[in-house]
């Protein structure tokens, strides 16, 4: 979140480790223009000592230089990064930053990988990383709710329901453990299972305004009983919740996060589909079947390159930057399995209820592809096949099915996992083997759910990324029953100065056409600042 400021230029704070204008290359650069003078912002960084503690206040040149790193061609630079642990600290910051004059950006855990990482909008910004408000203030079994800090991250809430021997879940992205819940729903992102639809499943939204003011979304702090602030999101009158999302409106400390009971059964289901025909059909299908409730999860259709994008070994065999070629994807799928698409689902109820939903979804496929059902049980004989069988080639193939397969299970029954990540680098994975450290670029266009539209507005940009000189790794999710997000990455050298420029470059045509089509970016970038 950041507060606009009259300009772009900012000056090094006055500190030892903050004496020069110009910080990491390909970071943008401080002036000495357009802020509060020298020995004003060295009273307001005494000012939020006695906030937050001297600790906690951090002007090095390193501490800012690590806030600045981003996935994009280009980060920025923060004047100062401030991490308060508590509201009243957060409240008491606001009011000073107001004052002076500062543009500022809160952080949950500072994982926005791909869209603007830790880094606000221009140089110069203060950040307010809330990662030290992490507790978990609690979790009601009989109304199926969180309460949680900006802080908490998915492996914690995961791990607290464990040790509860909860009979709740939660639903995950595939961000990994480290990555904040808050931080995301306030991004609209989204999961995979009925609670895939994130912003849509919280409540009682905690914020604090850039004067100072504590506040609440829905009923809030009004009655003395809170429960109905937990489980009812809207109050009476407009509710500010959704504007709260995606804006710079005030610091949201606490929300509450809605959790599903753990149903009796969790089914996956898979198919491919090797024609253009096929693509759409299922697409139809699997829009009528989410608006009728047989499907209510987020299924993910994902394109050859996506499917295959984290099987190192594949990628391996196509090192540099040259765009694959049609006999080149041709080789990955006969190695990997995979067709040009391949979709993935869950189902959700007791058995009675997940056998009629697997009955209609096979009658709704019929003539267009065979749909395959998984549970945990088949999941576990396979690997007891794999481990124990002889090691022909046949169950070789057969152990990256199963492990990819448990992966996905682990994000349909609300467990984080890390694999999903090695899929952000597709063939540019760093040394570090860290996500920071990759060129990424998210492109996500929302488009209505029907095939000939997804199969327009991908055959229209997926040429534009050819020509930069990107593969496009594609994800179809229809979050809602009736449009999808259209899931595309550009991945890339982080120090490849060229390639960063056409990243950026190849964005901004991609984001032309898709509006041009009626299909605009879901989510907001940095890239487009």
């Amino acid at each position: 979140m950041s507060q606009p400021h009259s300009s772009n230029d900012y000056p090094a704070v006055a500190g030892e480790d903050m004496q020069s204008s110009v910080v990491k290359p390909g970071l943008g650069k401080a002036t000495t223009s357009g802020l509060p003078s020298r020995p004003a912002i060295t009273t307001l960084l005494r000012k939020l000592a006695g906030v937050v503690g001297q600790q906690h206040v951090l002007t090095q040149r390193a501490s800012r230089e690590q806030y600045a790193k981003s996935t994009l061609p280009q980060g920025t630079t923060p004047l100062v990064i401030l991490r308060p642990d508590s509201l009243l600290q957060v409240s008491r910051i606001m009011p000073l930053l107001s004052e002076a004059g500062l543009a500022w950006k809160a952080i949950s855990r500072g994982k926005n990988w791909g869209y603007g990482d830790a880094c606000a909008s221009q140089d110069g910004a203060v950040i307010l990383d809330l990662g030290r408000m992490n507790q978990i203030v609690e979790i009601n079994e009989e109304l199926g709710y969180a309460v949680i800090e900006a802080g908490v991250s998915q492996g914690q809430l995961y791990q607290e329901l464990q040790r509860r021997k909860s009979a709740l879940m939660m639903d995950v992205t595939g961000a990994g453990p480290d990555a904040s819940i808050v931080g995301n729903v306030l991004q609209r992102g989204f999961g995979h299972t009925p609670y895939g639809d994130r912003s849509s499943k919280v409540s009682n939204y905690q914020y604090v305004t850039p004067d100072g003011k504590v506040l609440h979304t829905g009923f809030g702090k009004q009655f003395f009983e809170p429960d109905v602030a937990h489980v009812y999101p809207n109050g009476r009158g407009p509710n500010p919740q959704g504007m709260l999302q995606q804006s710079d409106l005030a610091v949201v400390t606490r929300m509450t996060v809605w959790l599903m009971p753990r149903p009796d059964e969790i089914s996956g289901f898979a198919f491919r589909l090797q024609t253009p025909e096929q693509f759409q059909q299922a697409v139809n299908a699997v829009g009528q079947l989410r608006q009728r409730g047989t499907i209510d999860s987020v299924v993910h259709f994902a394109n050859d390159l996506r499917t295959l994008s984290s099987r190192r070994e594949l990628m391996a065999q196509f090192p540099g930057d040259e765009v694959l070629t049609a006999s080149d994807r041709n080789s990955l799928r006969d190695q990997g399995k995979v067709a040009p698409w391949n979709a993935l689902g869950g189902l959700y109820g007791t058995h009675q209820e997940v056998k009629a939903k697997r009955a209609a979804i096979r009658a709704a496929f019929r003539g267009i592809s065979k749909p395959i059902f998984f549970s945990k049980r088949h999941l576990a004989l396979t690997a007891w096949a794999v481990d124990h069988l002889p090691p022909i080639n046949a169950l070789k193939r057969l152990r990256h099915l199963q492990h990819t397969m448990t992966d996905v299970f682990d994000l349909l029954s609300g467990v984080p996992s890390k694999a999903h990540l090695e899929g952000a680098f597709f063939r540019h994975r760093p040394e570090s083997g860290q996500v920071q450290d990759v060129g990424l670029v998210w492109f996500a266009p929302v488009v209505p759910m029907r095939g000939p539209d997804v199969s327009q507005l991908i055959e229209a940009i997926e040429p534009i990324a050819n020509r930069y000189g990107f593969d496009l790794p594609v994800t179809v999710s229809p979050v809602v029953a009736r449009a999808a997000v259209c899931v595309t990455n550009l991945s890339f050298d982080k120090n490849d100065d060229l390639k960063a420029k056409q990243a950026a470059a190849c964005y901004r045509e991609m984001k032309a056409v898709a509006e041009s089509l009626g299909c605009p970016v879901y989510r907001s970038s940095s890239i487009e600042v």
